[in-house]
């Protein structure tokens, strides 16, 4: 799973063996979606999986502040809030 959504560094998990396991998926696919909870964003993990120019979707829950949603969509990145 995910651990942190930071914008300036990416998608973490503070496993490192997850991490390096997600980031060969995430190298072998064609669409990346990744789904989180609101209280993982403005976290860092220990290993980072990606950066966010990898992540085409994101699905989360409506704790997402206002601000981090639109610095997502400002990015291109699709953003899902259930």
């Amino acid at each position: 799973g995910v651990d942190g959504i930071d914008l300036e560094y990416g998608i973490t998990n503070s496993n490192i063996e997850e991490a390096v396991l997600h980031k060969k998926m995430i190298e072998a696919s064609l669409r990346t979606i990744i789904l989180a909870d609101s209280s993982k964003f403005g976290r860092r993990g220990f290993g980072k999986i990606c950066s966010l120019d990898c992540i085409d979707v994101i699905i989360t829950d409506s704790g997402i502040s206002q601000s981090m949603a639109q610095a997502i969509e400002e990015m291109g990145i699709e953003l899902i809030v259930v």
